[in-house]
């Protein structure tokens, strides 16, 4: 991205359309990013070392950014709404603020979402455990971004541990900002979920860098079921819905996820019962099913999760459930019924599946119940790790060397997904077709 000074100020006068150059001109010292896209409004966000006003300009055309949202008040942290946009468009946009531009560049774009339950094309990128600024995080950052050169991710899913190893503000800084900045930040929007390192291993504490630097679709402003909580949200893309939800924050002083009682897992059902979407992920940061840097049957939080979560996710046919946490990439069966330590799984009892024997890694849906794919992505930065029964049995695939992250990509009912390592090679792929 190009942050250009004053000495360029024809130029950006002449591209955008800012009046004057006035007073002293702050600095941006995070972003732009994107958050919340929906098929007619996407939220862009900055930061500035003082506080100004906010002015994005934007358009169809990079040197036609005809179109203004702006706000008066005096911030350092910058969050303007685009709204009235057309579905599935491209838009260029530049920032300042009321008479100062502070950045535009080839790479400030969005494409705003499908209409809902369009079948086009939606590509996923999801990443769990990956904020440490490892030679691991930046070779599989630069790996996605030549995989993706055909189409560029539609949604980044960002899968917990975000920034190691307190979630101190300049930890996001340092390593999930400047480290995505002149890649994905400024056209790609993105949706996270809280892991523990978010979270500074303080699951009572909320008022963290985590929640400051995300915008969450709290409202329903990007379809599913008002969650009134920024710690739990759904959202629509396409003919996808996506759940995330907050499987490390102790809830109301008192609610953990599996805590089925609680208010999350309370809207959890409403709102997939009120899905109409064919397609159904559900990502947060513990998994159910792991035997890498984290055992899934000794961690209280993943037993429980197996043991009370996942009963509620098998009954709404969701699809997919993606995590981290565990240092490692993991692939399970699609399973139904399976809630007990891993010596209790049943291939024939615990696995739903219709994968032919020429197609391995194909699966195909029909009216029976369907199972459940989960997946550990959760060697994003970290990477390692072997507990006692590595691999889990209920796995198809597990690797804890190769560090990497996950591409999805649905287009009407198929699902193709692969992972793509920090090496560029895709050692794991797996279909879903639906009837």
């Amino acid at each position: 991205m190009k942050l250009f000074k004053i000495r360029f100020f024809a130029l950006i006068l002449f591209v955008t359309g800012w009046s004057s150059l006035l007073g002293q001109t702050p600095k941006i010292t995070r972003g732009p990013y994107l958050q919340v896209v929906t098929p007619s409004s996407i939220i862009v966000r900055w930061r500035t070392d003082m506080p100004t006003s906010s002015k994005v300009l934007y358009g169809q055309k990079q040197d036609k950014l005809n179109l203004t949202a702006t706000s008066a008040n005096l911030t350092t942290e910058h969050e303007i709404t685009l709204s009235s946009l057309k579905p599935a468009t491209s838009y260029h946009y530049a920032i300042g603020t009321d008479n100062i531009p502070l950045a535009v560049g080839s790479d400030m774009f969005f494409h705003t979402a499908p209409k809902t339950g369009a079948k086009t094309k939606v590509r996923i990128w999801a990443i769990g455990d990956f904020g440490n600024s490892s030679d691991n995080q930046i070779n599989g950052r630069d790996q996605i971004l030549k995989a993706t050169t055909d189409h560029r991710p539609d949604v980044w899913l960002m899968l917990g541990d975000n920034a190691y190893s307190k979630g101190f503000d300049d930890e996001f800084q340092r390593h999930l900002f400047a480290q995505y900045q002149n890649s994905f930040l400024p056209n790609t929007p993105s949706y996270a979920t809280p892991g523990n390192h978010d979270y500074g291993g303080k699951p009572d504490q909320f008022d963290i860098p985590y929640f400051k630097s995300f915008t969450m679709p709290e409202k329903a402003e990007a379809g599913g079921v008002p969650s009134g909580s920024e710690s739990y949200y759904s959202f629509d893309y396409g003919n996808i819905h996506f759940v995330s939800l907050d499987s490390y924050g102790k809830l109301d002083g008192q609610h953990w996820l599996y805590d089925t009682t609680g208010r999350q897992v309370d809207w959890l059902k409403r709102d997939l019962a009120a899905n109409k979407q064919p397609w159904t992920i559900v990502f947060f940061h513990h998994p159910p099913y792991t035997k890498g840097s984290h055992d899934s049957d000794k961690e209280t939080a993943l037993v429980k999760i197996r043991q009370n979560l996942l009963p509620i996710l098998e009954r709404y046919n969701v699809d997919l459930v993606l995590g981290g946490h565990s240092h490692v990439y993991e692939r399970t069966f699609p399973l139904v019924g399976h809630y007990g330590l891993a010596q209790t799984f049943d291939k024939n009892k615990h696995v739903v599946s219709a994968a032919t024997s020429d197609q391995h890694n194909e699966y195909r849906l029909g009216r029976k119940k369907q199972g459940i794919i989960y997946i550990v992505a959760g060697s994003g930065g970290q990477l390692g790790g072997k507990a006692n029964g590595y691999p889990h049995p209920a796995m198809v695939y597990s690797n804890n060397t190769e560090g990497g992250s996950m591409l999805i990509d649905v287009a009407g009912k198929r699902l193709n997904a692969r992972w793509v390592c920090s090496d560029g090679v895709v050692r794991d792929e797996f279909t879903i077709v639906k009837k």
